[in-house]
Formats: C-alpha cells, structure tokens, sequence
C-alpha cells in the first residue's frame, strides 16, 4: 500500500479522497519494488471509515505496478490501514495511555464507538507500539511529525500492526 500524506488529518471524505488522490502524478509514486513511473490505475474497493457522527464508505483507488505485477491501495495518512478509526482517535488513545488519562475521554467526543473499541486501540498501544515510541523523540510531536518518523524507523503508520508494505508518498511541494 501506499500512503499519501496530507496536512489535514481531521479531514476525511470522498470529496476529499477523490481530490487528493486525483491530483497525483502516478509517474512520481515510487512502487516498493523500487521503480518509479510505472504505477497505472488499478480499480478500487469500499472501506468503512467510524467517523464521530457517521460511517462513512469510503471508495480506495488501486493502482498496479506494470514492473513487478504488484498492487497497492492509496492511503490517505489520516487512515491507520486496516482498521476503521481514524488516525487520530488512535493518537487520543495512545496519548491517555501515556498520560494516565482516563479512556472514557476519547469515548465521549464519539457517538459510534463503544468501550470494547477504545479499549482494543489501548491494548493494541500498549502491546504494539509504546516502548517503540519511547525510543522516538517524535512521541509528543505533530500527527505530521508521528507519521513521518513512524515510516522512517519503522515502514509503517503509527497503530498498524500489520507488517504489510508501506510507502509514504510526500506531496511535492
């Protein structure tokens, strides 16, 4: 898969998706093989997205490497692959996992989760992520911050538990 990154991790819609994943020049994305330039539109498939009022469905493009056969879905950076919370409900846990803070925090600014929800990202944290970001100098960085240094040490979002290839495509500039 890759990841786009975006500077809104607040934002997510179709409406959105759709403009940045359309802007992009395909020519530019890097396939995990290595080769560049030789991405092509592949399809796409629904994902559900919990958002704090709605599930949204979301439409994810596909694209495929004409090189080495592969295909990857285009991620928004502000979606933790493989799960249907927000990459930013996942930061709110993992930050009252870190502070002490009670869990019922994060659940009151959500209408659709429940506790088995938020208590299955705290454990996932906790067993998953914690002493690798204590490592990190990024831990109490920017969402923008997180996510690159995860992709750097780790070639993977922050909350993936997967070990799945990942890229992280910067837009230019």
């Amino acid at each position: 898969m890759i990841t786009v990154e975006t500077e809104n991790y607040n934002l997510i819609s179709q409406d959105f998706y759709d403009k940045t994943v359309l802007s992009l020049d395909l020519s530019l994305i890097p396939c995990s093989c290595g080769h560049a330039g030789c991405l092509i539109w592949h399809g796409s498939y629904t994902r559900k997205i919990i958002l704090e009022d709605c599930v949204l469905s979301l439409r994810i493009a596909r694209v495929r490497c004409r090189n080495c056969g592969c295909t990857h879905a285009l991620l928004l950076s502000s979606i933790v692959p493989y799960s249907q919370i927000p990459l930013t409900i996942h930061v709110s846990v993992a930050r009252c996992c870190e502070n002490g803070d009670p869990l019922c925090s994060v659940l009151s600014r959500q209408t659709l989760l429940d506790e088995n929800h938020i208590s299955s990202l705290a454990r996932s944290y906790r067993r998953h992520w914690r002493e690798r970001l204590r490592a990190l100098p990024a831990c109490n960085a920017s969402l923008g911050d997180l996510v690159r240094v995860c992709f750097a040490v780790f070639s993977r979002q922050f909350m993936q538990i997967k070990t799945t290839r990942n890229k992280l495509f910067l837009l230019p500039t």
